[in-house]
């Protein structure tokens, strides 16, 4: 018998109870509309806050969602490889529990699942940066368009750096018969590796060029970004590169990670007096990692060992630059009057 659960969309979640009851709130919302045809789980790692209340909340409000409750914290990959591994979906979502799918994004993901008849192996859908109200924090786009990709290159090239976050892939399962997730626990990136899989055994994926995720800016991850992107990723794009995936496009991803993400990563960093330590540890790995690359020297080393000043300067500059380069006006619009405005908003 045809599964007929097209999407599953899996939320791993430790304490965090107050992002995952906005982030279930949104989804209570639009899921009635695809009733039978996606399946929500949430697959708590052994949360001690009122993780457990929430989802029970919404399951009695009538919330259709399958709870897992890990009976110890078995760590964050882990976590992720069984929302892969147990979900029953065609495609699987694995979506932050900070994360937000905005209004009508549920909609769109399942008409382009639709559209692409199980020919997908993957879909990526786009996503921006709130503080407060991933509403009134949207930023408008100029333009809106699908593409259409037929190799991996091609896709990991045009999805850059966002490959690493799970909330924006949309991975076709069933184009990896054998997939056993828990392989890749250890990696910090399981999703990567699947992702990989999925692309290079579909004969195309898409990318949707809209803003359907609404990401939670958090000063502090529970997780090192530098070990995770600069060594981590670079595993993973290694062990593409030995199977098929081309050495250029393993330099352009980190070549944007120094002109696109480290530099905001870093200025937070640096303007929090509690991460001395994982400063000093991210500056010896940066240089280990990128210094025969001069966009290292000019995009991340005065970040890590300029005056704060200049820091601050520098950062904006960079972020105004690339935001440009990217075509993202809304969102270096939405930046700029989040930084003007005097609550922050």
């Amino acid at each position: 018998m045809k599964n007929a659960i097209l999407l599953s969309i899996c939320i791993p979640t430790f304490n965090r109870a107050a992002y995952l009851s906005l982030c279930l709130s949104q989804l209570a919302i639009q899921l009635p509309e695809f009733d039978g045809l996606v399946e929500l789980s949430v697959y708590d790692n052994n949360s001690n806050d009122k993780t457990k209340q929430i989802v029970a909340g919404f399951i009695a409000n009538g919330l259709k969602l399958k709870y897992y409750r890990n009976p110890k914290n078995i760590g964050s990959d882990k976590n992720i490889a069984q929302c892969y591994d147990r979900s029953c979906g065609q495609y699987v979502l694995v979506f932050g529990d900070d994360d937000v799918l905005t209004d009508g994004s549920l909609s769109r993901i399942i008409n382009a699942i639709k559209q692409g008849r199980s020919k997908y192996g993957a879909i990526y859908i786009r996503a921006y940066g709130f503080n407060n109200d991933p509403k009134n924090e949207k930023p408008f786009q100029f333009l809106k368009s699908d593409l259409e990709v037929y190799d991996a290159d091609h896709f990991f090239k045009q999805v850059s750096t966002n490959i690493a976050f799970t909330s924006s892939l949309v991975i076709n399962k069933s184009k990896i018969p054998d997939l056993y997730a828990n392989q890749f626990i250890g990696s910090s990136l399981v999703q990567i590796y699947v992702l990989y899989k999925a692309v290079t055994n579909a004969e195309k994926s898409l990318i949707i060029d809209e803003y359907l995720v609404a990401a939670k800016r958090i000063e502090n991850r529970d997780y090192a970004v530098t070990d995770v992107f600069s060594e981590s990723l670079n595993i993973a794009l290694s062990y593409f590169v030995a199977r098929g995936l081309s050495e250029s496009t393993q330099k352009n991803i980190n070549r944007k990670l120094l002109w696109y993400f480290y530099p905001q990563f870093f200025l937070t960093l640096r303007c929090n007096k509690e991460v001395k330590a994982c400063l000093n540890e991210s500056r010896i790995k940066m240089r280990a990692r990128y210094k025969y690359e001069p966009l290292y020297w000019l995009c991340v080393y005065p970040m890590l060992h300029a005056p704060k000043m200049i820091v601050g300067f520098w950062a904006v500059t960079l972020i105004v630059i690339s935001r440009l380069i990217t075509g993202e006006f809304g969102r270096l619009y939405a930046a700029l009057k989040s930084k003007m405005s005097p609550n922050g908003r």
